[in-house]
């Protein structure tokens, strides 16, 4: 048996019995199409800085919706936060455009129809993110959103040799299992892919999203 086998059924074994909670949720209408999933979250203690993410997940289409938080003070605070892109926040040493010092980001990922599954995804460009309400294991707010869209396509050797295709399949998996933020740990991390030359912009409305993970931490 393939390693690849092995370890996809040992996480499928070990996410199987995580606890789902169908009240938390992230939706959105996003390029004026409403969606909604139930929300995943992931909390790391970073040296210097925290980070918060949660987001939503579909497959059979490939659909995901993330916002993030990179904070450096303990605690988040309600506030309405400016939305930055990855590349500015780079440019700028990492230093958050507010005095608040959190960075925001909302990215998106869709698979498409084209030969080989591509992606369209948003990359974090502009918008806000509103946390109305936070304590030491939820949160809760809105945002909107304003995208920059950029596909993807499987490179010529995934495609013809179908390795692409099972990496596809072995996430999708995973994901419909409960472990979407485990196998993808970056929105646009899309493993055999190219990014083309097209563009366009994605708008993201009436964001929402509540996040709860008290009994998580209680178990």
């Amino acid at each position: 048996m393939k390693k690849s086998v092995i370890l996809l059924m040992t996480l499928l074994v070990s996410v199987a019995g995580m606890a789902q909670n169908p009240e938390n949720y992230i939706s959105a209408t996003i390029d004026g199409k409403e969606w909604k999933a139930e929300a995943k979250r992931l909390k790391i203690p970073v040296s210097g800085f925290n980070y918060l993410a949660f987001a939503g997940f579909e497959v059979s289409p490939d659909v995901q919706l993330w916002v993030r938080l990179y904070y450096f003070d303990n605690e988040l605070k309600p506030g309405t936060y400016p939305i930055e892109s990855l590349e500015a926040m780079e440019k700028k040493g990492f230093q958050p455009k507010s005095n608040s010092r959190i960075w925001a980001l909302v990215d998106y990922t869709e698979e498409t129809k084209k030969m080989g599954h591509g992606f369209h995804d948003g990359e974090s460009m502009d918008g806000t993110v509103t946390i109305t309400s936070v304590t030491p294991t939820s949160i809760e707010g809105t945002f909107e959103a304003t995208l920059n869209g950029v596909y993807y396509q499987k490179r010529a050797l995934a495609t013809m040799t179908g390795s692409g295709l099972r990496a596809n399949l072995e996430r999708k998996l995973l994901t419909k299992a409960g472990a979407g933020m485990v196998v993808n740990g970056d929105p646009h991390d899309h493993d055999n892919s190219k990014k083309t030359k097209d563009t366009d912009t994605i708008p993201v409305k009436n964001g929402k999203f509540k996040v709860d993970w008290t009994k998580e931490d209680k178990q």
